[in-house]
Order: C-alpha cells, then sequence, then structure tokens
C-alpha cells in the first residue's frame, strides 16, 4: 500500500507474476488519461479503459473478442477466441518493450520508495530451472480462471521465424506448457521437410 511504480514496473508486475493490482492501477491511470481527467473514480476509469481495450482489439482485427475487466478473470459478456488472442499477442510481440517484458524469465526492481522485489515469470517455458523450459521460447502469457481454466499464448522463434501458441482449456496447468511444447515441437519437424 502506498507504493509508487513506474508504468514500466507496473507491467512487468502484471505480465510476469499476473499481478491483477497493477493490471487495475494500469486501467484506472491510463482511464483517466485517454478521458483527460483525473477526477474520474476507479470505475469510470476503468470503465474508459476497457472501452479503448475493446476498440484496440477491432482495429487489431480482433473482431470476436469482449473485454470486460482489466485483469481477465471471469465477467459476464467477457470473451475471446484463440485467433484473436493471437492476433493481439503478435500485437504485443511488435511493441519492443512488451516484447523484452514477456520474454523475462525474472526481473528484479527497485520501487521508488527503495522496496525491492523479484517478480518469477508464471510462464515455465521460459524457466531455465523448469523441466518444460523452451529454449526457443520468447514470452508471453499465462492465465487460469474458473471458466476459462488454464491458458497460455506463448511465442517462439524457430529457424528464425517467430510463432505464436494459443493453448486454451488445458486439463492442469502443467499440461499448457506439455501442449505447447507439443505444437512448436510439431513446427520444427514441419520446417524440416
Amino acid at each position: 500500500m502506498g507504493d509508487t511504480l513506474t508504468i514500466r514496473q507496473l507491467l512487468i508486475a502484471l505480465l510476469l507474476p499476473s499481478g491483477n493490482d497493477a493490471a487495475y492501477a494500469l486501467a484506472v491511470h491510463t482511464g483517466r488519461k485517454i478521458a483527460g481527467d483525473n477526477h474520474l473514480s476507479n470505475e469510470q476509469a476503468v470503465e474508459v479503459f476497457m472501452d479503448a481495450v475493446n476498440e484496440k482489439a477491432k482495429e487489431l482485427g480482433a473482431e470476436h473478442s469482449n473485454f470486460v475487466v482489466p485483469d481477465g478473470y471471469d465477467a459476464e459478456g467477457q470473451y475471446t477466441t484463440a485467433c484473436d488472442l493471437a492476433i493481439i499477442a503478435k500485437a504485443c510481440l511488435d511493441n519492443p518493450d512488451i516484447a523484452r517484458i514477456v520474454a523475462k524469465e525474472k526481473s528484479y526492481e527497485r520501487w521508488t520508495g527503495g522496496r525491492e522485489v523479484t517478480y518469477q515469470n508464471t510462464n515455465k517455458l521460459l524457466d531455465s530451472g523448469s523441466p518444460y523450459y523452451y529454449p526457443e521460447a520468447i514470452g508471453m502469457k499465462t492465465g487460469t480462471s474458473s471458466l476459462a481454466g488454464a491458458g497460455l499464448v506463448s511465442a517462439a522463434v524457430i529457424n528464425e521465424k517467430t510463432y505464436v501458441s494459443i493453448v486454451m482449456g488445458a486439463a492442469t496447468k502443467d499440461s499448457l506448457f506439455q501442449d505447447s511444447i507439443i505444437i512448436y515441437d510439431a513446427i520444427k519437424e514441419l520446417r524440416k521437410r
């Protein structure tokens, strides 16, 4: 409570350990910036932000999604597809700042108040100590909710080409990494031909 973080630090807190508090802090800050009104309530700012998120998603071509809450948890009226997640993932990878963050295994940060934290990425494909470590992996983001189950949007560079894999509704958190590896290994085999 009462800590001050930079936008970059909030993005790291959001994208590596899935910090939902960071998702809401970013949404409120950005919603107020978009509206040009620092006096918006948190709820109003989040609403402005989510409208902008949906507008941007449609602009990118993610036509079959509707996002309601910034943390991605289950919410009435919120939905997406694997194809839309791949479109959004590509846009994220096209942003060098986001691409650098999602590729990190962990990140040490010192907040402006002096507090020191180390964030561990929840994507085990990037964890060199994990049985699911995949050297070609370059990111991206895990997610779990009651209705959607475990999911992973990941990316890997194979033969100098970037591929995005979407695993949704995995039976277990481990199987989403196993399924991603199966997909990337199949791509490697196809690329050999």
